[in-house]
């Protein structure tokens, strides 16, 4: 009895208990449910490739009016600006686009210098050209600005930073050769008899590069990483070279010949004769010996202009009259669409940004997935900044200063992001920011929200 009723004393007791631990454990996953969908939409917000702000002025740093060749070059977070003090000496720092005005290094050791840009971890110093037209290419440490190797080359000369890999054609032996910067040796050394333009990068062009000037040069890589490189061989032959051993990876004859158009890309490689009834063939650069799918172009008048990637899978060709989206795997038309003169056709998201140039007329237009014109900018030359957004910019800049204006291209619309009284070819960007060889300073710029690089 004593039992059964002490029994029946802690039985609520128990189901309290238990119905405490339940709310307990509700309320948990009520509070990870919140976090979760807090997080994922921050995330979904920090992602958003059009978060255009004002520009929010950071900083700047000093710039003498004896400067000459002012430039900066921005890589992600970090720029480095660089100036001719006089005398042939040249100053080129490295400072973080946060906090500008100071220093993380300065190399004064430096002298003639024509031209510097970075990329990966390594800043790429060219030389101007001396009486004989020699010049010197010294690559620093972008961590600390100490050089590491120096290449002398000729005006005739054609060299590529591919990598890690120092990519030289030598004009007077026609020779190509290949050096790794790393360890100084030569890992290839080829006769060229073609000439400068006959061998050709391989383009692995991401999502996330971008050209960081108006000039084109890209941001945070050299044009391509990939460690291989196409070159002409005789009997309108091709052939794939590994920089990283000298091996031949594919080959093959009767491809191309000198005047030809050749757009290797990943895994394939595109060749199309620059003539009239002109047709593209794509070929495996493992497998040279017949082509995966072939092209031709309805306009029998036409004349290629240009071969170049324009989205996941997607290849863009240019013609005098159209410009045609091709799927890589079969080669099937995804549109094809009339352009006067297009010169570019750059992926924004699942769309194109297009330009056309015919005489002095530019102009851009933005083209959703099927090649339907969603807007388009008279007189503008626009900037890739990421999948989604891109810079317009005057065509042919106004003395003083002029707006900038930043595109959504999901959306097609434009915002004026303010003005800015610098010569276009003076500036750089990246995601986030901008810099300016302004009168006076190097002048640095906030594009996106402080959320957008999180």
């Amino acid at each position: 009895m004593h039992a059964h009723a002490l029994a029946d004393d802690l039985r609520p007791r128990r189901s309290l208990w238990l119905s405490r631990r339940a709310r307990w454990s509700a309320s948990g996953v009520a509070a990870l449910a919140v976090v979760l969908l807090v997080f994922g939409f921050v995330y979904r917000l920090s992602q958003r490739p059009y978060g255009f702000e004002r520009f929010e002025r950071i900083g700047g740093v000093a710039l003498p009016a004896d400067s000459v060749r002012a430039r900066a070059f921005l890589d992600g977070g970090r720029a480095f600006l660089g100036r001719a003090t006089g005398g042939g000496s040249y100053e080129l720092r490295a400072v973080d686009s946060d906090k500008p005005a100071v220093a993380i290094w300065t190399n004064r050791s430096l002298t003639d210098v024509d031209t510097f840009r970075s990329a990966r971890g390594m800043v790429q110093v060219t030389g101007l050209p001396d009486a004989a037209g020699h010049r010197r290419v010294t690559l620093l440490n972008a961590n600390n600005g100490v050089p590491f190797a120096t290449f002398d080359v000729d005006s005739g000369d054609r060299w590529e930073l591919v990598g890690k890999y120092f990519v030289r054609y030598a004009e007077a032996t026609h020779r190509l050769s290949v050096t790794d910067v790393g360890n100084g040796k030569t890992t290839a050394v080829l006769d060229q008899p073609g000439g400068a333009a006959s061998w050709w990068l391989t383009d692995n062009w991401s999502g996330q590069q971008v050209p960081t000037s108006t000039a084109g040069e890209p941001l945070d890589e050299a044009l391509t990483v990939d460690p291989n490189i196409v070159r002409a061989i005789p009997d309108r032959g091709l052939e794939v070279l590994g920089l990283a051993g000298g091996h031949v990876l594919g080959a093959g004859t009767g491809l191309a010949g000198p005047d030809d158009l050749v757009y290797p890309y990943e895994d394939q490689i595109f060749v199309t004769p620059r003539a009239a009834k002109f047709a593209l063939r794509a070929y495996d650069r493992k497998s040279l010996g017949k082509a995966s799918w072939t092209w031709v172009s309805p306009d029998k008048r036409a004349r290629p202009l240009f071969v170049a990637s324009c989205g996941q899978q997607r290849v863009c060709v240019g013609e005098d009259h159209f410009l045609t989206q091709l799927d890589t795997a079969d080669g099937r038309v995804v549109f094809r669409v009339p352009a006067e003169r297009p010169s570019q056709a750059v992926p924004v998201g699942d769309r194109i940004m297009m330009r056309t140039v015919s005489g002095t007329d530019t102009a851009e237009t933005l083209l959703d997935a099927a090649g339907r014109t969603v807007r388009s900018w008279p007189g503008k030359r626009a900037a890739r900044l990421d999948e989604g957004s891109y810079l317009l910019l005057p065509a042919v800049p106004p003395s003083g200063a002029y707006p900038w204006m930043g595109v959504d291209a999901e959306h097609g619309t434009a915002r004026n992001l303010g003005d800015v009284d610098a010569r276009p070819d003076s500036c750089t960007w990246s995601h986030t920011y901008l810099a300016c060889a302004t009168k006076g300073e190097f002048a640095f710029y906030r594009i996106r929200a402080p959320w957008y690089s999180i």
